[in-house]
């Protein structure tokens, strides 16, 4: 699972490995550069993790030079520690100018023309920086004076399907979002705060993971634990994405909950429906549909199929054998990787072929007005002839039942 690693992180022979299919993308689409502003995406293709500010941070691949990059200049240690292959940075001060007088994205175009690239066919992921934390900037269209056309699809269609490394990342994240979830589960008992339980957790699971791979890890990011978990209870459920509520843990409530890791930057998926004390007849039938919901799921996804045709076949299970499609309120999954959401999804209009070493969610969900909601979702790797769930928490009732008797 690991041992392809000494550090946990991708490679520098993967990144530029992915530079090489990116400028073969170009080529292909008779374009002469790449913009890149898109934080996930500059990280994918360089290794370089930054906090995304107001700064504007861009990436320039040309199709058959090495790439060039524009930073401001607190960034310029962090960059070359982070991605030393990358040689061509124009630096400026700060962002909006610093005392410079100038936008900082006008040294950007001031990069493009240093490599000749400014008259001939750019594209970009975006036209222009995310505006962020305050930023406000012009377009790239507007200083250069032409339209750039948008092709994010160049790097994230790329994305889609995982190499054995990044697989490898993922399923050890995975194992630490079962491990954080464990504890979470153990934790609960009548009168906890979900707040108070989630959070200890999340911070014990997360000392457990960093005194296990130790040296190994390599932080990616300035915020959040590496090991998550996380629920909401009773009616609140019944919202996809409800938010937490003040109060304790009721006997009766039903819980939705969440885990997750984060190895290398590329994070897992978890998530359980489970039951504070003795489920009642109406709970154990949603919670039956749901299962059988998410059981379909995985007999679904397989290479050679649409993403389309999978969500169509666990969407018209839900609605025709169990006659509950009043209560879906989302597509079935999404695939997922440096991002909890990345393209592409299960979803009927969404036509991607589905290929080995894709990674999706399985979450088809049912939400009951006024009573609860019921989601299972897993991590799945598409395999040669089906998928395999690299989850190994439980997903059976009994298992996921807060036994009272059992609390102190």
């Amino acid at each position: 699972m690991t041992e392809h690693f000494e550090r946990l992180e991708i490679n520098p022979h993967e990144h530029a490995n992915r530079i090489r299919k990116l400028q073969a993308s170009l080529e292909r689409e008779g374009l002469d550069a790449l913009v890149v502003f898109g934080p996930t995406r500059i990280a994918y293709l360089t290794g370089f993790f930054f906090a995304a500010t107001e700064r504007p941070i861009a990436l320039v691949v040309p199709r058959e030079t090495e790439p060039c990059m524009l930073i401001p200049k607190l960034e310029t240690e962090h960059l070359q520690k982070q991605s030393p292959q990358i040689k061509h940075v124009m630096v400026y001060p700060e962002y909006p100018g610093g005392g410079s007088g100038r936008h900082p994205l006008t040294a950007l175009l001031e990069l493009l023309k240093a490599q000749n690239l400014d008259t001939l066919r750019l594209a970009a992921d975006l036209d222009g920086y995310e505006h962020r934390w305050g930023y406000r900037g012009p377009r790239l269209s507007a200083l250069l004076g032409r339209a750039v056309p948008e092709r994010l699809e160049l790097i994230d269609d790329l994305r889609m399907v995982k190499s054995p490394a990044e697989i490898a990342l993922i399923q050890e994240a995975a194992r630490w979002g079962d491990h954080a979830h464990r504890l979470m589960q153990d934790s609960i008992f009548t009168g906890a705060n979900e707040l108070e339980v989630s959070q200890a957790a999340s911070l014990q699971a997360t000392q457990d993971m960093l005194s296990a791979l130790g040296s190994r890890y390599v932080p990616k990011s300035r915020e959040g634990k590496p090991a998550n978990a996380m629920f909401i209870r009773g009616v609140n459920t019944a919202l996809p994405h409800g938010l937490h509520e003040g109060g304790g843990v009721r006997a009766g409530d039903v819980l939705v909950t969440g885990a997750y890791g984060v190895v290398g930057g590329y994070e897992s998926e978890l998530e359980r429906t489970m039951i504070v004390g003795e489920p009642t007849d109406e709970f154990k039938r949603y919670f039956a549909a749901m299962l059988a919901a998410q059981d379909k799921a995985f007999e679904a996804l397989r290479p050679g199929r649409l993403c389309s045709e999978v969500e169509a076949e666990i969407s018209g299970f839900i609605v025709k054998e169990l006659g509950l499609g009043a209560l879906m309120r989302h597509h079935t999954g999404h695939a997922f990787g440096l991002e909890g959401h990345e393209h592409p999804f299960l979803d009927l209009d969404d036509h991607t072929p589905i290929e080995p070493g894709m990674i999706f969610s399985l979450e088809p969900g049912l939400y009951v007005p006024g009573f609860a909601g019921f989601r299972h979702s897993d991590t799945v790797l598409v395999t040669n002839t089906g998928c395999q769930n690299l989850c190994a928490y439980p997903r059976d009732l009994e298992s996921l039942t807060v036994r009272l008797e059992a609390q102190t």
